[in-house]
């Protein structure tokens, strides 16, 4: 009989053992347990972990996982082409580094200067990648493999547009809380309910999609001191997290009273 010990199953499937502990306490794994209680993986524990990483990979979530295992035949077809959906996402965004690379590249043979378009989009990439990199540090430290999966399901149901609206309009919204927290402004004043009903305004697009996103979004932001120092650079001040978190509870307030 085929069996793994936790430790040789993490090493051989690039999965961590907390990873695994964690499928195990959810109910999606069950492996059997040694006199010493540890944890033996058995073939059909291995297949399981297998339709489990599929189904994520097409975009489910952990407990939308938990309700499909078990209780009618998965579709194969339909695992394989949600997999092939998201790997072929993937390779557009490869082949568009990739073309804007041998843009450069043909541009700097010819001896001529690199169009301005391209450097912008070679930024844009390069920066994208690091700040994805960076941004996993803190979602792993602060949450559970859940967590993470809820946030990834309700940010990919956001359309296109949106997202990019809202990545637009952050950064001078931002830029106005930090000038009203530096001008020692009241959290319960009127410019504080404003820049706050804008702030749950775009944050709302994701919550109303999953509610129980709001609470694990401030655990990220309560704990900005434990961040990982090779994470990304704070998008705010806790100053300002806490002007908002006030003037949040004043709106609140005044919204349950009218």
């Amino acid at each position: 009989m085929q069996t793994m010990m936790i430790g040789d199953l993490a090493k051989r499937s690039g999965l961590t053992e907390r990873a695994l502990r964690h499928y195990e306490k959810i109910g999606l794994l069950n492996p059997r347990r040694t006199q010493s209680r540890q944890r033996v993986y058995s073939y059909a524990d291995i297949l399981r972990l297998n339709e489990i990483q599929l189904l994520k990979r097409a975009g489910f979530t952990l407990s939308e996982i938990g309700g499909m295992l078990g209780k009618t035949a998965l579709d194969a077809r339909a695992l394989l082409e949600g997999q092939k959906a998201v790997l072929e996402a993937e390779a557009e965004k490869l082949r568009a580094g990739v073309g804007a690379i041998e843009g450069a590249l043909k541009a700097v043979e010819a001896g001529t200067p690199v169009n301005l378009s391209t450097l912008c989009q070679l930024i844009k990439l390069g920066e994208q990648t690091m700040s994805e990199e960076k941004w996993q540090k803190v979602w792993d430290k602060f949450y559970t493999e859940e967590e993470r999966e809820r946030w990834k399901a309700a940010k990919n149901a956001v359309p296109d547009a949106v997202v990019q609206e809202h990545q637009n309009m952050w950064p001078a919204l931002i830029a106005r809380t930090e000038e009203l927290v530096a001008a020692g402004a009241d959290p319960t004043s009127d410019e504080a309910l404003e820049v706050v009903a804008e702030w749950n305004k775009m944050t709302q697009v994701v919550y109303d999609i999953d509610p129980k996103l709001a609470g694990s979004a401030a655990k990220l932001y309560d704990n900005m001191d434990a961040w990982p120092a090779d994470g990304p650079a704070l998008p705010f001040s806790k100053e300002v997290w806490a002007f908002i978190k006030e003037a949040g509870e004043t709106l609140k307030a005044s919204q349950v009273e009218a």
